[in-house]
């Protein structure tokens, strides 16, 4: 093969080659961020239901409470109504004290029902924006985990494509080029490297001058003595 023909084969490759790097950068990213904002949203519905069950729970300890407190109000109201029937005065005593207790218990019971009835408010606050934040971020992480879906599907097409094209090219090159070309693209990417300021783009080891000054003109085909990659110029538009 003519050596100019191999080396723009080369350089062909090593495009294709960052394209690949970026549509896999494209899918792995977007594969993180998709797991992320599930795990996110996971995390909101999370809060909501502890907010929804931490509200309810605040809401049957109001009932209960509401419940006593109708039941010391119908006992006391029972008890004062006895004591004009009562004759003894022990009994009127005894009936004294318990009617003093149950009057203790429900100013406790009442203070109790106001001190409930803000927690119950606060919980149904806290729930209702545990709601609205869940929804919020449902909405957002909706939104963009369908961008990606989408950018990801035209990565992978992508990827196939440049994968393709590789197979061709590579297919064209002198047999013991491409066994060392498809060897490097599997175990250490990329196989074929822009020179980078007089250095290898694959392990930025330094080439010898004339090496970098042939690879940097597209002169020659060269290969970094480091790293074993083929190194070509950079792009030319």
């Amino acid at each position: 093969m003519d050596p100019m023909v191999m080396l723009n084969l080369m350089v062909e490759l090593a495009g294709l080659e960052e394209e690949l790097t970026v549509a896999r950068a494209t899918i792995a990213h977007h594969g993180q961020r998709d797991k992320h904002l599930r795990s996110l949203q996971d995390e909101y519905v999370a809060d909501a239901a502890s907010a929804e069950a931490a509200g309810h729970g605040a809401e049957v300890e109001l009932r209960r409470t509401e419940a006593r407190i109708k039941d010391v109000e119908d006992t006391l109201a029972r008890k004062r109504n006895q004591v004009g029937a009562v004759g003894d005065s022990r009994q009127l005593l005894a009936l004294q004290a318990e009617i003093k207790n149950l009057e203790e218990e429900l100013d406790r019971l009442e203070t109790s029902g106001l001190a409930l009835l803000d927690d119950v408010r606060i919980k149904d606050d806290d729930a209702g924006t545990a709601r609205r934040q869940r929804d919020a971020q449902e909405t957002r992480g909706s939104e963009e985990m369908e961008k990606m879906a989408g950018e990801m599907e035209m990565a992978r097409a992508a990827e196939k494509e440049i994968l393709q094209e590789i197979d061709r090219l590579t297919g064209l090159l002198p047999e013991s080029e491409r066994r060392h070309v498809k060897r490097l693209m599997s175990q250490v990417p990329p196989a074929v490297a822009r020179v980078q300021s007089g250095a290898c783009g694959g392990c930025f080891s330094q080439l010898p001058v004339q090496k970098a000054l042939d690879a940097e003109q597209g002169k020659a085909l060269v290969r970094c003595g480091s790293c074993a990659r083929f190194v070509v110029r950079k792009a030319w538009n």
